[in-house]
């Protein structure tokens, strides 16, 4: 049993499965990185040939599109190379440091690594957070407390 969705091409409504849905909107969106941002009418143009594709393929609104019918159109229409080169970045953060993630440290750990975990995810020295953890915990007896739940909660980060 496969998962479906209701959409939308060039106002005429689809079921597809979520394969197909996935393939025809990574299509979908790497030609329209190719095509300049000023041309709308061209995608407007492809999603409309795709919509009669389909409604030749898959006759009856109650077919559900497969991720078949999905592959057999993008080779009718083409590549996406073949309408030129991609002039706008893909939305993916690219490295690591874009993802921007709290984890406690394997590398740099005195106890277990979370204070080190918490100066990478702010930009922080180690040092200056190990310190004023400490400074806290003396302050307020609620520190050790969160951080034995961090300590708990936090998983490792992940190893390169």
């Amino acid at each position: 049993m496969k998962e479906t969705i209701n959409v939308n091409i060039a106002q005429q409504a689809f079921t597809m499965d979520m394969d197909a849905y996935s393939a025809l909107t990574s299509y979908l969106d790497d030609i329209g990185r190719r095509l300049p941002e000023t041309d709308t009418e061209t995608l407007a143009d492809i999603e409309a040939r795709i919509a009669e594709i389909f409604r030749e393929k898959v006759p009856s609104p109650m077919m559900v599109i497969t991720y078949g019918v999905v592959r057999n159109t993008m080779s009718q229409i083409g590549a996406p190379e073949n309408f030129g080169t991609a002039s706008r970045p893909l939305n993916i953060p690219l490295d690591k440091e874009s993802q921007n993630r709290l984890y406690r440290s394997r590398s740099d750990r005195s106890i277990a690594g979370v204070c080190s975990g918490l100066a990478k995810y702010f930009g922080l020295d180690t040092t200056l957070v190990r310190i004023a953890a400490i400074l806290c915990i003396f302050a307020a007896g609620a520190t050790l407390w969160i951080y034995l739940i961090l300590w708990l909660v936090l998983p490792y980060e992940p190893e390169a």
